[in-house]
């Protein structure tokens, strides 16, 4: 399938690039620690913060739920579409949006059991047992609850499909489709390092994680819509 160099370099080049660049940038100097001992610091040495109403209830529990909700939404208005004859043409993107919303975060939960890498609170260094090493260290160790990526960031990340969604229709809307998911995944993910669930590198690759699997869905759905816009010149 041909793509514009253009369209490649935006949309997989730069963001690895990023991935890259950070994922060295936070091991080289150990972001992780660093920031994780601050907040940790921050709360007395103590996550008081892990079973806060706000933190757990509303962006963890709540968060989550409002996703699932969402999905709910997606399902029934791709129904609608199958029961509908002039809501037809909304049937595949809004297949791509479900399969891309669940599937990044059926990913992120696989890697998550696979890896069995460490959350903050299971270090002696933040109240737990385990010796601190970093990221990179524990995806050979493999003794952890399994915290890596982030699950509950994906609950916001996920949804950074609509990006791709509302690109279909070639719609300014794509912007708001980008930087929302965005603002949720930052905000989910950021709850959860306040409570120690997660260091931000695990934030990082689930953000990584449904940005990639979002861009390959599409392109693999929209091909002839896709070079539709080659020829016409929109992407």
């Amino acid at each position: 399938m041909p793509v514009s160099p253009k369209f490649l370099v935006i949309h997989f080049i730069y963001p690895l690039t990023a991935l890259i660049v950070l994922s060295v940038f936070i091991h080289i100097f150990d972001i992780d620690k660093i920031l994780a001992d601050y907040l940790y610091g921050l709360q007395g040495n103590i996550w008081v913060l892990k079973d806060n109403w706000l933190t757990e209830q509303v962006l963890h529990k709540g968060g989550r739920t409002a996703s699932l909700l969402l999905a709910l939404v997606v399902i029934g208005l791709l129904v609608m579409s199958h029961c509908l004859s002039h809501w037809k043409q909304h049937r595949k993107p809004l297949a791509y949006l479900l399969l891309a919303v669940a599937g990044g975060s059926l990913l992120v939960s696989f890697f998550k059991s696979f890896l069995a890498v460490s959350c903050p609170w299971e270090f002696q260094r933040y109240g737990g047992n385990l010796n601190y090493v970093t990221v990179f260290e524990q995806l050979g160790l493999r003794n952890g609850e399994g915290c890596f990526p982030a699950g509950h960031a994906s609950a916001g990340y996920a949804w950074i499909a609509l990006y791709f969604f509302w690109l279909n229709h070639s719609s300014n809307l794509r912007w708001a489709g980008l930087a929302i998911p965005l603002l949720a995944g930052i905000t989910f993910g950021f709850a959860q390092q306040l409570r120690g669930a997660h260091f931000i590198s695990h934030d990082l690759w689930t953000l990584a994680i449904c940005w990639f699997y979002s861009l390959a869905i599409y392109l693999a759905m929209f091909k002839k819509t896709f070079n539709n816009k080659l020829q016409l010149g929109l992407v």
